[in-house]
């Protein structure tokens, strides 16, 4: 009796690992985008800010996402990026950029 209950135990054990196993795990948006403005601080031109998807479902071939990446001159982008089995992120492609008007500077500080 005590042999069926540990095959027993075993069994359901194993159940539930299969289960959360096909489960996808959720990333937050922001951690995501914290992690690519990091890898990205020597880029050029100088990203100011990454507005990413709220939650990115991860499953097991990994997951497709996009952010909207502004630029210190004020371009913006949105992008597509892939999250790979190992955990890199790719670029997967780019949109039309919008481009922030150019305000012209002027040596004199009333004319600006």
């Amino acid at each position: 009796m005590r042999s069926l209950g540990v095959v027993v135990f075993i069994g359901l054990i194993a159940g539930v690992a299969i289960y959360f196993a096909q489960k996808p795990t959720v990333a937050r948006g922001d951690v995501l985008a914290a992690q690519l403005l990091e890898a990205n601080k020597k880029s050029y031109p100088p990203i100011l800010a990454l507005d990413c998807d709220r939650t990115v479902p991860i499953g097991l071939q990994g997951a497709d996402f996009s952010c909207m990446v502004e630029f210190k001159n004020g371009d913006k982008v949105p992008y597509k990026f892939r999250i790979d089995r190992e955990g890199r992120i790719l670029t997967m492609n780019h949109g039309e950029t919008q481009r922030a008007p150019q305000i012209k500077k002027t040596s004199d500080p009333w004319g600006d």
